[in-house]
């Protein structure tokens, strides 16, 4: 006879095998609706080699485990909420969950992989934009092409169902009732589900950039798992309509080309024509700490002393509070959202101009250094689309270096940066990101700058990062490629401390930008024009004499350009020129400073420039 415990204990092997082929089975199907893609897009994957192509399945994998923990949730709480119930009643839930889902994913398959030949992207939710005008979709689509695709959703449902009802539904028809170990072990598994869910253990959640690799576009998007992007894509959905619309359409495009307008005349400050440039953004460097800015306390001699030997930008101010937005912002000239931020959007920072891609097209070698990983807030994706011909990130370090939380301190970094560009071509464009002034302000030197609260921490990691830059610069000035190079320093946004500054204010948005090296005509000089991030490219692009478009850039040394920065906050906005400061509350509409002339005039300048840029947004 066997026993009550045996009998437990065969249940809840069945319990675990089932959710084992249940999760192998999900597994198999991404797989499947991959090679489905890859056979749909057949020319596209004729030009790939094997090794990538096999690369697009190992890259994908990480976020095919993300979109099955999800799957497994639910029948995970189910399972461990019902172990107290026998009979079949489980059974019958999870054949309807399968099924609906199924038909579900299947349903994304077959338009996804018809639609990306028009539209270039995997599905996301864009394409319901256009679901008022299902009429005049079909209308464009042959009616073969719509057969033919119902075919093979048809055949792919029937496959995967009869799969699941012959080898997987029948081992829970008939569970015991009160397994109370099988209560706990469901309950421990569905906790455990957060792992694969955030895409592993680092520190970057799961998302789509996380599974790019290449400068080919389209074995990214071969890694891409349509069914997660697609539920990422309503997960960080914007409204369709500008809730920020204060004037018409054509009144807010003829106030931002007002903004740009200038006599044609640029000042020049480099004395080569084509200038190796170098972009050093420096993490969290608020001009609050620059003593050449005012402060008292010593936290950055190294920049003190090249403000002296460059040219310092004393009003200018970072575009919004995150390095996500203040990266987009440098590179593309584009301004944050109050609420949103571009890079996350893939389909949309693909759409943005970018200092790198249009660089290495003139003839520049492209690089892009930073000590943590770049699989956090999308970074991979715009990166990857800014078309760098090399990235150097925290996979480059050996493990023995990785002793921050972020990655690599900054002295390290440096001295990656230092051979990156000893031995790469000329002219170079090159970007370096720093991450040791960051939270939690871990140094790996003597303290400097003493005390044990954040603010203090805060000035020792810049203490830090200033001296890990001196030393990079002193290196640099005996290199070869040193008098033909510019070097850009400036922040990727500022910072609440010192201070304990407000989420909207001005101090927490100023930030420094200095340009040395001996690319520079004449140093020891201020410029006073108010500008921001959003401007480099097209003060950049003034002084090589190259004509791009970047809508929302504007050139800090042509004659006449309008002095003004723009930033936003969470949600709300600030506007500043040499005239007028206003910071406005989205929320509550409401005006928390307003300083200078032309105060209480409405509609705000700040409110028309928030809406033509965030339109631009919406359209993208």
């Amino acid at each position: 006879m066997v026993s009550e415990r045996e009998i437990m204990k065969n249940d809840l092997l069945l319990r675990l095998k089932y959710f084992l082929l249940y999760f192998i089975f999900w597994l198999a199907f991404f797989e499947v609706v991959r090679i489905l893609f890859l056979v749909y897009q057949f020319d596209s994957t004729l030009s790939c080699s094997l090794f990538n192509l096999l690369a697009s399945f190992i890259h994908g994998f990480k976020l095919d485990l993300s979109a099955t923990a999800y799957l497994l949730a639910l029948p995970f709480l189910v399972m461990a909420a019902g172990s107290f119930l026998g009979g079949k009643w489980y059974s019958v839930f999870m054949n309807i969950y399968t099924f609906l889902f199924l038909f579900f994913a299947v349903s994304v398959v077959i338009v996804d992989v018809e639609l990306y030949k028009y539209w270039g992207y995997r599905l996301d939710h864009t394409a319901f934009n256009y679901i008022d005008t299902t009429k005049e979709m079909f209308a464009s689509v042959k009616i073969w092409a719509i057969l033919k695709q119902l075919g093979v959703g048809v055949i792919m449902f029937n496959v995967f169902w009869i799969a699941y009802r012959k080898w997987i539904a029948h081992l829970i028809k008939n569970l015991k009732s009160g397994n109370f170990v099988a209560a706990g072990i469901f309950i421990f598994l569905f906790a455990f589900l957060i792992i694969p869910v955030r895409g592993g253990l680092g520190i970057a959640p799961a998302n789509v950039g996380m599974v790019f690799f290449h400068k080919n576009p389209f074995l990214n998007h071969a890694a891409i798992n349509v069914h997660w992007n697609l539920g990422y894509s309503f997960a960080n959905l914007n409204e369709s309509e500008n809730n920020y619309k204060v004037v018409s359409d054509k009144q807010a495009e003829d106030f931002i080309k007002k903004l740009d307008k200038s006599d044609g005349y640029v000042e020049k400050v480099i004395c080569v024509d084509r200038p190796n440039i170098l972009i050093i953004t420096l993490e969290s460097f608020t001009t609050k700490v620059i003593g050449a800015m005012g402060d008292k306390r010593g936290a950055t001699p190294n920049i003190d002393k090249f403000t002296e030997e460059g040219i310092l930008f004393t009003n200018f101010f970072a575009t919004g509070d995150r390095t996500d937005k203040g990266i987009v912002g440098i590179l593309s000239g584009y301004p944050s959202q109050p609420t949103k931020s571009i890079i996350k959007f893939t389909g949309k920072n693909s759409k943005l101009p970018n200092l790198a891609y249009d660089l290495e097209e003139t003839g520049y070698f492209t690089s892009f250094f930073y000590g943590g990983t770049i699989d956090f807030a999308n970074f991979r994706s715009y990166l990857v689309n800014s078309n760098f011909s090399s990235m150097v990130t925290i996979d480059d370090f050996d493990p023995e270096f990785r002793t921050s939380k972020w990655g690599v301190h900054d002295h390290i970094l440096f001295s990656k940066v230092l051979d990156g560009l000893n031995n790469c071509t000329e002219p170079f464009f090159s970007v370096v990101l720093t991450l040791s002034s960051h939270e939690p302000f871990d140094v790996p030197m003597e303290t400097f700058i003493h005390g044990r609260d954040e603010e203090n921490r805060f000035l020792n990691s810049v203490y830090y990062t200033d001296k890990s830059l001196g030393n990079f610069i002193k290196a640099a000035k005996t290199q070869s490629w040193w008098d033909k190079t510019l070097v850009i320093l400036v922040a990727d946004h500022g910072a609440r401390n010192p201070g304990n500054s407000p989420v909207y204010a001005l101090e927490k948005f100023r930030i420094p930008m200095i340009w040395i090296g001996g690319a520079v005509a004449d140093g020891g000089r201020k410029v006073t024009k108010y500008g921001s991030q959003t401007d480099i490219p097209q003060t950049l692009f003034g002084q090589l004499n190259m004509n791009k478009n970047y809508p929302f850039s504007k050139d800090l040394f042509a004659g006449e350009s309008r002095s003004f920065a723009f930033y936003t906050f969470n949600d709300g906005w600030g506007f500043v020129t040499d005239t007028l400061t206003q910071v406005f509350d989205n929320i509550n509409h409401l005006l928390i400073i307003e300083e200078g002339e032309g105060k209480s005039k409405t509609p705000f300048q700040g409110s028309i420039y928030l809406q033509q840029t965030y339109q631009d947004f919406l359209n993208k």
